[in-house]
């Protein structure tokens, strides 16, 4: 069963757009990056106009996995409010019962998470062919003659991503949980890769699977003073910067978004306003 989402409202949400941009940061900032590239950032991020195509496949209660997400920020939320003395708990917003089977002592039994009624999960068909747009500024290091002999300053545009992939989203606490399982097979994307088998025992991985793409196609361009733009090692580097921006963009997905990793947006903090 197919249905529509209301794109315009997430495309509009600059606190969105600015979270997202925020983290693709923290993870280039983490990033070891080749001695032709210098000030690696994201200038700007995009969700575009264009929404996914959303198939919805099975609903089912949430994995145990996001349960013990909340339920160990329900702990280090306590352990907060006891290093700073506080009176009330801040995980009172949190919708669900919270059980200790334990008395207080550090010997306790670990909370436990009590479902909601309203909790749910659904597995979706997700098919994306938008114009989500990311902005990349960076220093291209030209190490010839010498090394570091000189730095240019270059614009990067990452744009016309494509994504056909099985993925869950689940509703809990009034938190969203999202992850991407595999990739489907689409005539429009695939290659010579091998693509996971849908039915296969996905939620049974550990680490992210090595065989998710994710981003199937994206096209990157690149801008540079055009008194440079004539030089074979200047264009050489442009080449192999945008072949380590294809990579890391997609090693940042599936590191981030592929099971079992997942992303989560809390809303608790909207509901109290």
């Amino acid at each position: 069963m197919s249905f529509d989402i209301n794109w315009s409202t997430l495309e509009s949400d600059n606190r969105l757009n600015d979270l997202i941009k925020k983290h693709l940061n923290s993870y280039l900032q983490t990033t070891q990056l080749p001695s032709y590239v210098s000030n690696l950032r994201v200038l700007d991020f995009d969700l575009g106009k264009v929404g996914p195509a959303i198939t919805l496949k099975e609903i089912t209660d949430p994995l145990d996995e996001f349960y013990d997400s909340i339920r160990d920020e329900v702990e280090n939320s306590d352990a907060e409010e006891n290093n700073n003395d506080k009176k009330e708990p801040e995980h009172a917003s949190i919708e669900h019962s919270v059980v200790n089977q334990g008395s207080n002592n550090e010997d306790s039994e670990p909370l436990v998470i009590m479902p909601s009624p309203n909790d749910v999960q659904f597995l979706l068909e997700a098919e994306y062919k938008g114009d989500l747009l990311v902005t990349i500024g960076a220093d291209l290091v030209l190490n010839y003659p010498v090394e570091k002999f000189m730095t240019l300053p270059v614009k990067l545009s990452i744009s016309d991503i494509g994504l056909h992939s099985l993925c869950i989203a689940a509703y809990l606490s009034k938190q969203l949980f999202f992850s991407f399982l595999c990739d489907v097979s689409d005539p429009a994307l695939d290659d010579s890769q091998v693509i996971l088998d849908p039915k296969g025992p996905i939620l049974a991985a550990t680490k992210p699977l090595e065989r998710i793409s994710i981003v199937r196609s994206m096209k990157i361009e690149t801008e540079i003073g055009e008194q440079y733009q004539g030089q074979g090692s200047t264009l050489r580097s442009v080449g192999e910067l945008e072949q380590f921006m294809f990579t890391i963009f997609k090693d940042f997905l599936r590191k981030e978004l592929a099971w079992p990793s997942w992303i989560n947006l809390d809303f608790n903090d909207d509901s109290e306003q």
